[in-house]
């Protein structure tokens, strides 16, 4: 798996928890001395295995209170064009190329009702789709 160990792991756990913490508290809660970890998160950044890092918002304070997954189907032909115009919608979060009953899998956060009923309403007139299949999200656990 790319040379990557048991100690880069444990960095990696961290991280994902917080990836504003710093080298001295990783080394604290691994054991790992901080140069060690300075060392290991710069060569994983090198090697492409961390792309980045990120903050997580909260949906609610940001009055975003919807979110919704969205089965969409579409023919072979035009999987990467749909999928690519799914991508450009405002409020489109995610998209994923799935297997099962869908073709595409869509991440919508939306402020409303109404909002995201708009957002549908874009996706089911898009040229190559063919059905939408909607749930809306009631917990993150």
């Amino acid at each position: 798996m790319n040379n990557i160990d048991e100690i880069d792991f444990r960095i990696l756990k961290e991280l994902q928890k917080n990836g504003r913490i710093s080298f001295a508290e990783i080394s604290r809660r691994t054991g790992i001395p901080d140069s060690t970890i300075y060392d290991r998160i710069t060569r994983l950044r090198d090697r492409g295995v961390i792309k980045g890092f990120t903050a997580i918002l909260d949906d609610k304070k940001l009055g975003i209170n919807i979110t919704a997954l969205v089965g969409v189907e579409t023919k072979s032909e035009n999987y990467g064009k749909v999928a690519k115009e799914l991508s450009r919608i405002d409020k489109v979060i995610e998209v994923y190329g799935v297997t099962g009953e869908f073709d595409l899998m869509v991440k919508i956060k939306a402020v409303s009702m109404e909002d995201l009923s708009r957002i549908l309403n874009i996706i089911r007139s898009m040229n190559g789709v063919d059905d939408i299949f909607v749930t809306t999200v009631l917990g993150n656990f």
